[in-house]
């Protein structure tokens, strides 16, 4: 009796059993670094305190300081307009308020009082053709500067080598060695020869392709470096005179 009481399982399809014991397949372990990848955060930029500076008339403030009553964000970029409303500000017995980004490592621009900045803005835009005008006169004089310091230097040199260096070594905004106020101009002239010569005329590339450090490819090349100099410079190595008796 008891033995009829007990109910028969009821049987699974075939089919529907397959799908209920199937697992997800496992993903390949290149898939799933890829996808650690992806997912993986940044580290965020560490931040450094802001320094204090020691102009009474400045302050440095983070970004994400509020801004004062009447004062205005002149971004980094325009030297004059940036320039003029700082010193105009401080003429005027005012803070100027210098803003670095969050993590204290690079400044965003100045704060400055709104009615300061619209006048500097008017100033700006009366003065445009007179100071680009200025711009090109002293940058002519400037490579007339140096194109005479190469010629007198390197009296030799090829007239399309010395065009080359002009055009890439005293390129404004260039940031290379002929443009840099650190230094004589007669040491910017050589510098900036050697460099060409070094790039140019020596296997300083190839070495450095090869897997020869900077240093050790320069030590490398630079006897070529000065044959070429002398060359140019018309200087002619001594001989060795044997006198015979």
């Amino acid at each position: 009796m008891a033995t009829n009481q007990i109910r028969k399982r009821k049987r699974v399809p075939k089919s529907k059993r397959r799908k209920r014991d199937a697992r997800p397949a496992t993903k390949p372990l290149e898939e799933v670094t890829n996808e650690t990848k992806q997912t993986k955060r940044k580290p965020q930029k560490k931040a450094v305190p802001i320094p204090i500076s020691d102009d009474p008339l400045e302050k440095n403030i983070p970004e994400n300081t509020p801004m004062p009553e009447g004062y205005i964000l002149v971004p980094k970029g325009d030297v004059y307009i940036t320039r003029h409303c700082r010193s105009k500000t401080k003429d005027n017995d005012q803070i100027v308020y210098v803003v670095y980004n969050r993590t204290g490592k690079r400044t965003l621009g100045i704060r400055v009082p709104e009615e300061i900045h619209t006048t500097v803005l008017a100033s700006a835009a009366a003065t445009k053709e007179s100071r680009a005008n200025a711009v090109e006169s002293k940058d002519k004089k400037d490579r007339s500067k140096s194109r005479a310091l190469l010629e007198a230097e390197f009296p030799l040199m090829p007239a399309e080598t010395l065009q080359i260096i002009l055009e890439h070594a005293f390129l404004k905004g260039s940031g290379r060695v002929g443009r840099t106020g650190m230094i004589s101009d007669e040491k910017k002239v050589l510098l900036a020869v050697e460099a060409h010569i070094r790039h140019v005329h020596t296997p300083y590339e190839t070495l450095l392709e090869g897997g020869v450090g900077r240093m050790k490819a320069r030590e490398m090349v630079r006897g070529s470096i000065l044959a070429v100099e002398r060359a140019w410079q018309g200087l002619l190595e001594e001989k060795e005179v044997i006198v015979l008796d």
